[in-house]
Formats: structure tokens, sequence, C-alpha cells
């Protein structure tokens, strides 16, 4: 008699488990690592193997025994299988999933385990090749074998899975079939009672296309999920047979054209995704016809047609995805009629129009996605208080926002209405809003205090609008406030001196406003601040020290003020994470401090247009980041963009002077490698050491008193594209190994003292303006249409005067001989009276 799990524990013996069985546990429990000790039941004083965590013993032939392991998320590692598991001879569940296996083989002993039921080895780090001795176990009903997706985990063939004649449930999501890609469908047609089949990101190449309808033996199937393969290939005909099926996944498998009619079979369905293919309408009528429909997702996609008005007859619908489907025209009203939807997105396509008012009537709506698109005219009401995701970003939408009933949607949490046309004070908001964006709009007038009064807002975003005015003092009152973007507006004032140590700051934006006066020292307060940008404002004073325990600042601008005094010392040894670093357009003063060369992940170092005299530090060739040439190698400044939230990757940009113009990084930023230390006072020589940041792409010494020769080993810099030593009084002839620069576009040596000949070959080839040299009037060659070995060449290179130096000597001392002598005829001519009086 079988029994089920909950009886199981009621079927328990007051005598206990067998000795041998506990036994075999207490082996298996010393081949693996119990890293959290969640074992620790399993022990020889607690006599009874049957009440330790995760055992499950039970009664049905008379005898107890241990029926099931249940040790799912016990934090295990070590070996997957131990020997003494063979033991448990009554063993029909074993669920090791979600441990640490730490990349173990399935052993071919797991076949013994004949009574097994239900095995689940999902996500437990074990790799290598699937033994198909897993066939063995005919009574098998619950198999999964999914896994994570940096294991090596190969299936050669499929053909073992004919010994799973009972098999219910398979899910081998994230294992390499690709090597059982041609007859995999004719392993799984092998199981007739299968229910449920997932084989997603398993690089299956292959999906036949002729009808399997004669020999179809999923009869079954109600679950059915192939996304994130490679078919490469239209819709399946055969599919469309599978009655049964309640929830089909094909999203990311390169499913092409249009959809098949017979489609339109599939009246169970109950979800059905199709996303991220490339799928062409339109769609067939058929599929309107479903009425157990809850959710479609046919994201990405290239439909290419207007929103058809047939989904309105989906009328149990609750989802629906159609999002980047190249659809255009307005959403049918009708739309409305679909009382049950709580989640619409429509973003990324070339929807217009206005939104129907009957889309704010849907009682049950939660999430509204309509952002990218086309959308224009006023939002006058808010019908309903259930959403709490709503997203019209890059629209037209104008006016004002409704000031009443904006409040009365209690449950709204997140609210983007970026780059609109809406105008206005900013209105007052729902106080359980969370995310909040209104940046790049026309909304005017002063900061409202109460915005700043909403306990759970993390994320504030108000960036290029028309606001004035001073900042609000409570703004430091947003304890979990994590991002703060007020840029680009005409804010005036101080910044608050009333940052607290408890912040939550991670982000904060006031660059391009009209603020004065000094940072305030609180700002020191924020131990948490990553990204702070100031630039462009007209702040003054020295950086307050307090700021050296922001230590883990990634990025910080603040160009384009009046900051003056020396670049403090503690930067280098504080911001030990900083990536980049831009000051210029200041009065800052002093030497370099040596220091910053240690900064390991800078790649933007902008000390532009200042006041800075000394040398260049040595120690600026040491930058970690620069010296590599792998795009990966500022992995650490790139991790931090990408685990941000998504807006933070496109607000986050900085603008560098390169190629002779102002140019703004964004989604590339975290490639950017630039060095800018024009116009300032730098002297001396320009070190060596600058040669070895081979990952560079931009160096502007430019309007400096660098004198010497150009380092030779700036030739090894093969990542740079930008070169501009302008405007100093650099002497010597021009390194041949500048030609080696493959990568260089863009190169100025105007106006210094450099000599001799123009190298060329190879990039340099490619720069033939005659302004690049401009300036130098001792360089010859063609770009400057001036030859090198002509008589009247005043210039030469250093090995051509070496050889003209002793000739010279002879010629001048001969000419001057010469001259001596006829002077002294001449003399006495002069004074001998006689022969001037000569007839």
């Amino acid at each position: 008699m079988e029994v089920s799990g909950v009886e199981a524990r009621v079927l328990m013996s007051s005598k206990g488990c067998l000795e041998k069985e506990r036994d075999a546990l207490l082996l298996y429990k010393a081949s693996i690592k119990d890293t959290s000790a969640l074992l620790s039941s399993w022990n020889i004083a607690q006599v009874d193997c049957c009440a330790w965590t995760g055992v499950v013993c039970y009664n049905t032939t008379g005898r107890v025994g241990v029926a099931e392991l249940n040790l799912q998320e016990m934090d295990l590692r070590g070996e997957l299988l131990h020997p003494s598991l063979l033991s448990l001879t009554h063993l029909h569940t074993l669920n090791l999933s979600y441990n640490d296996f730490e990349g173990a083989q399935i052993p071919p002993l797991i076949a013994s385990l004949n009574k097994l039921r239900y095995l689940d080895l999902s996500w437990s780090n074990f790799s290598g090749t699937i033994p198909p001795h897993l066939g063995n176990l005919t009574n098998l009903r619950h198999l999964d074998l999914s896994s994570y997706y940096n294991s090596a985990k190969v299936v050669h063939s499929l053909d073992w899975l004919s010994g799973l004649s009972s098999l219910i449930y398979l899910d081998m999501s994230v294992l390499d079939l690709s090597a059982a890609s041609h007859n995999w469908i004719w392993a799984v047609n092998m199981l007739p009672s299968l229910q449920v089949l997932t084989l997603s990101d398993c690089k299956i190449n292959n999906i036949p296309q002729y009808s399997l309808s004669f020999h179809l033996n999923l009869t079954s199937l109600r679950i059915l999920d192939l996304s994130f393969n490679n078919f490469n290939s239209s819709f399946p005909n055969w599919l469309c047979n599978l009655t049964s099926l309640s929830y089909l996944d094909l999203s990311n498998s390169g499913i092409q054209g249009t959809l098949p009619t017979e489609i339109g079979n599939l009246i169970g369905l109950t979800h059905l995704d199709l996303s991220s293919n490339w799928l062409s309408g339109p769609l067939p009528n058929a599929i309107w016809k479903w009425k157990n429909l809850l959710s479609l997702k046919l994201s990405y996609n290239l439909l290419g047609v207007s929103l058809p008005v047939g989904i309105t007859n989906l009328s149990s619908l609750s989802a629906l995805w159609l999002d980047n489907c190249s659809l255009s025209g307005p959403i049918p009203s009708d739309l409305g009629n679909l009382t049950t939807l709580n989640t619409i997105s429509l973003s990324d396509n070339s929807l217009s129009g206005s939104i129907p008012i009957e889309i704010w009537k849907l009682a049950n709506l939660n999430d509204l996605d309509l952002s990218y698109n086309w959308f224009e005219g006023e939002i006058t009401e808010f019908h309903h208080s259930n959403l709490t995701s709503l997203d019209l970003s890059y629209n037209k939408i104008s006016g004002t926002l409704p000031p009443t009933s904006l409040p009365s949607l209690t449950k709204l949490n997140f609210l983007n209405l970026r780059w609109n046309r809406l105008e206005g004070l900013i209105p007052h908001f729902p106080p359980n809003l969370n995310f909040l964006d209104l940046s790049d709009n026309a909304f005017s007038g002063k900061l409202p205090p109460a915005l700043f009064m909403l306990q759970q807002l993390s994320y504030l975003s108000l960036s290029h609008n028309h606001i004035n005015g001073s900042i609000p003092p409570n703004v430091c009152n947003s304890h979990i406030l994590e991002h703060l973007d007020m840029s680009n507006n005409q804010i005036t004032g101080e910044i608050p001196q009333c940052w607290q140590k408890d912040s939550l700051l991670e982000y904060i934006n006031l660059e391009n406003n009209m603020l004065f006066e000094e940072i305030p020292s609180s700002l020191g307060n924020l131990m948490r601040l990553q990204f702070l940008h100031l630039n462009n404002n007209n702040l003054k004073g020295h950086l307050p020290s307090s700021m050296q325990n922001c230590t883990w600042l990634r990025v910080v601008d603040l160009g384009d003020n009046s900051f003056s005094g020396n670049i403090p010392v503690w930067i280098g040894q504080s911001w030990q994470y900083l990536g980049i670093l831009r000051l210029r357009s200041n009065m800052f003063n002093g030497n370099i401090d040596p220091q910053l060369g240690y900064l390991r992940y800078l790649q933007i170092i902008d000390l532009a247009n200042n006041k800075l005299s000394g040398l260049i530090p040595r120690s600026f060739g040491n930058f970690n980041t620069m010296i590599s040439t792998s795009t990966r190698s500022s992995h650490r400044f790139e991790e931090i963009i990408e685990s941000a939230d998504i807006a933070w990757i496109f607000n986050e940009n900085i603008t560098l002077v390169t190629k002779g113009d102002q140019l703004t990084f964004s989604s590339i930023l975290y490639l950017v490698k630039s060095i800018d230390l024009s116009n300032n006072g730098l002297t001396d020589e320009i070190p060596e050491e600058l040669g070895h940041l081979v990952g560079l792409y931009n160096l502007n010494l430019s309007r400096n008193y660098f004198k010497g020769k150009i380092p030779d080993s700036i030739g090894g810099m093969s990542s740079l594209e930008t070169l501009d030593l302008s405007l100093n009084n650099l002497s010597g002839i021009i390194p041949q190994s500048l030609s080696k620069l493959n990568a260089l576009n863009h190169l100025n040596l105007s106006y210094n003292n450099l000599s001799g000949n123009i190298p060329s070959g190879h990039q340099l080839q490619t720069l033939d303006d005659v302004t690049i040299y401009i300036g130098n009037p001792y360089l010859c060659g063609d770009i400057v249409n001036k030859s090198c070995f002509h008589g009247d060449n005043n210039n030469a290179t250093s090995k051509e005067n070496a050889m003209l130096s002793p000739m010279l000597s002879i010629y001048l001392s001969s000419t001057l001989g010469y001259f001596v002598g006829l002077w002294s005829v001449f003399a006495l001519l002069l004074f001998k009276k006689r022969w001037r009086a000569m007839p």
C-alpha cells in the first residue's frame, strides 16, 4: 500500500529507524561538508534517524524504512552521492536541490536506487556527462537536473529516456543537449505519461517541422518550455496537436515567419510566451477565440501591424506583453473592456494618439508600461487607485498632471514620466512612491518641500526641467533615498548643510545649475556615496577634508567651478575605488600628488584648465586600468554600473574633450580611458613611464611648459586614439615609434620646437593634415612641403648635423681667414696717404 507524504509522517515507527539505515546516513554525512551545520541532528546520540532533519520514514511493508531524503537548500558541499545510500532499500524520494556539490559528477551508482520515484538534483552545481544509467530508474516519475548556467553539463544521447515510461515531470534546463539535437523529440515522445517538459537553454538547434500526429504520444503534456534554444525555424505544426497544453514557452528560440492558423487548436492555453523571436504579422484570428488565456507574451517580434482589435475578445486575459513589436496606430478603446487585465506592456512601439480614458478605468490594473511611443495629449484624471507601476516615459504627453487624483493612487510605487512635454509646478504625489522620474520635461517653479517627505522614496530624478529656487533643507530627511538627480535646472543657493550619517544616498547629481558657496562639510557623512556630480555650478573654496570619509566613491565630477587650493592629498589615499576624477576648469594650484598614480581603478583623470605646476608624477605610469588593454579591465567600475538600477546607467555620463571636440560618454563610459592635463603650468620632461599605459585611448598634455624630447615609449601605447602635445616647448625629433600607433586618428604636435624629418608609415600616413605640425619651423617632410635634403633647408636631423659640423668648421675658418686678410689690405689703403693720393 502506498501512502501520501502527509500520512507518512503519521506512520513512523515508535521503535525508530533500522540500525543499518542509521549507519548509512551517518556515513553519507561524513562524505559531505555540512557547512551550515543544518544536519546537526544527524548524530549517534539521537538514535531514531527518522527524527533527523530531512529524513522521512514510514511503514509500507510491515517494517519502517527511510523513504525520503529532503535535503534541499542545506548548503551541502562535496560528494554528490555515496555508496552508503544503497542501504536505504526503501528510498523513493531524493531531493538534493540548491546545494553546492562543487562540480561533482553524477555517479553511475545512482542507477542502483531502483525504488526512486522522485529525483531532484537541480541547482546543485554538478557537472560532467549525465550518465545514461538514469534510464534504469524505471519507477521514476519526477526528474529535475536543471542547474547553474556556468556549469558544464553534457548529454551525448537521450536514448536512455525510453526506460522512464512512467515519467510525469522532466526538467533538464541548461544542460548541453546539442549532441542530441537530431533526435531529442523522438526520445521525449517515448514518455506517454509526461505532463511537464522543460528544456530551456539546452543548445538544441533542431526542431522537426513535419507532423508527428500519427505517432504523437505526448497527449498528456500540459507544460512545455523550449525557450532559449537555437531552432531558427518556423513554428512547428505538430505543436498545434498538443491540445492538452496549458503553458507554452518558445521565447528566445529563433522562431520565424507567421504563426500557423492551426495554433488556434490550442484552446486550453492559459500562458503563451513567444517573445524575443522573429515572428511577423498578422496574428491568426483563431488566437482571439481562446477563452482561457491568462497571459500573452509576444514582445520583441516584428509584427508590424496595428494593435489587433480581436485582442479585446480575450475575456480572461490578465497580462498582455506586446512591447517592441513594431506596432503602430492608436490603442483601441475596447481594451478597456478587459476588466481582468492587471498588466499591460506596450512599450517600444510606434503607437500614437491619446491614451484612451478607458485604460484608467481598468479596476484591476496594477502595471502599465506605455513608454517609448508617440502618445500625446493630456492626462486629465486618474480614475482608480490600484496602480502600482506606471511608465509613460519617452512620449509626447503634454499639459499638467492632475493635481487632485494623483495623490489618490495610494498603491503607486513606480512612476516614470521622463521625456515628455509636461509643464507647470511639481504636484503632490502618493505617499508610498518609491521611484519617481520627471526628467526631461518643462516643470517649473520651486522644489516643493513635501516632495522630500515621501518616506518610501528611494529614486528621484528631476533633471532637465526649469526648476528654480533653492534646495529645501528637508532634502536630508529622505532617509531611504539612494538616487538624487536634480541636474540641468536653474537651482540656486547653497548645498544644504544637513547630510546625516544614516543616509543611504549612493548617487547625487546637481550639475549644470547655479549653486554657489562651498561644498558643505556634512557631505562627508554620506558613507555610501559612489557617484557625485557637482560640475558646472558656481561653487568655490577648498574641498572639505570630511569628504575623505566617502571611501566608496567611483565617479567624482567637480569640473567647471571655482574650486581653489591644492588637489587634496587624501584623494589618492582614501578614494581607493575611484574610476573617474574630473576636476577640469577650476583654480586648483600646486603640484599633482604622486599618490593619485596608485588609484588602481582610475580610468579617467581630467585636471585640465587649472593652475597646476611642477612635474607629471612618474607614478602615473602605474594606473592598472590604463595599463590593461582588456575591455573587462575596469570590471570593478563596470560591475557597479551594471548592478545599479537601469535608469542609473542611462543617467551616468561624463563630458570629455577628445579629438578636439567636447564629447559626452554614457553607455560605453566604462570602456573610456583618458588622461587630460592640458592648459596648466606643468613643466620639465614628459615621463617615459606614461608609455606603460598601453590601454589609454586619450592623452592630452597640450598648453603646458613641457620640454625635452617626446618619449620614445609613447610609441608602445597601442590603444591610443588621440594624442595632443601641442603648445609646449618640446624639442628634438619626432620618434619613429609613433608610426606604430595603429589606433591613432587624432594627432596634434603643433607649436613646439620639434625638428627633423616627420616620420611616415602605417597609421601616420593617414594623418595628412599639415596643421598637426604647424609652428615647428625646423620640421621637414612631404606633409609640410619642405625637403629634408635641399640646400636651402635650415633643418637637419641630429645625425646629419653631426656629419656636417666638422666640414662647416673648416669652411667657416677658411672664409674667416679670407675676410681677415682682405680687411688688412683695405686698412693699409686707408692709412697710407700717398697711396690714397695717387692719381
